[in-house]
């Protein structure tokens, strides 16, 4: 059972932190390519409905990996670095849309929601509690 865990909780964060790391991509190149975007159709991704599907994506994985990450080595220190990553993107998306910051700081905040995902995989592969548990079974 608690393989098992691992195993889903280790997909969850690499899908998270794949998530967020193409999420931080888009958000630091966007104002560089935003001259050419509508030239190849690709205008939408400035759109708001994206940075929200984004979002969305983003808090579902990151709530996904990291309740099975805490139930597995009870630290709660990834889920937090993920909410203050989660934070700041959409605090960025309602507060600093149109200004030269706002896809910069987004991008900060998706590299803390990547950065979570790292963490959290960190900490369930050298917990002690989980190791000691699958060996007793």
């Amino acid at each position: 059972m608690q393989q098992a865990q691992m195993n889903a909780t280790a997909s969850l964060d690499r899908l998270g932190t794949s998530a967020s790391m193409l999420c931080a991509i888009h958000c630091a190149v966007l104002p560089l390519a935003l001259a050419a975007l509508p030239a190849f159709g690709l205008a939408w991704l400035d759109s708001k409905w994206v940075d929200w599907i984004m979002v969305a994506l983003a808090t579902c994985v990151a709530l996904g990996a990291h309740w099975k990450g805490l139930l597995l080595h009870k630290r709660c220190l990834p889920a937090g670095v993920a909410g203050v990553g989660l934070l700041t993107i959409v605090t960025a998306i309602l507060l600093l849309n149109g200004s030269a910051q706002h896809h910069y700081i987004q991008a900060s905040g998706a590299t803390l929601v990547a950065g979570s995902h790292l963490l959290n995989r960190k900490f369930c592969r050298t917990c002690h509690t989980c190791g000691s548990k699958l060996q007793n079974q």
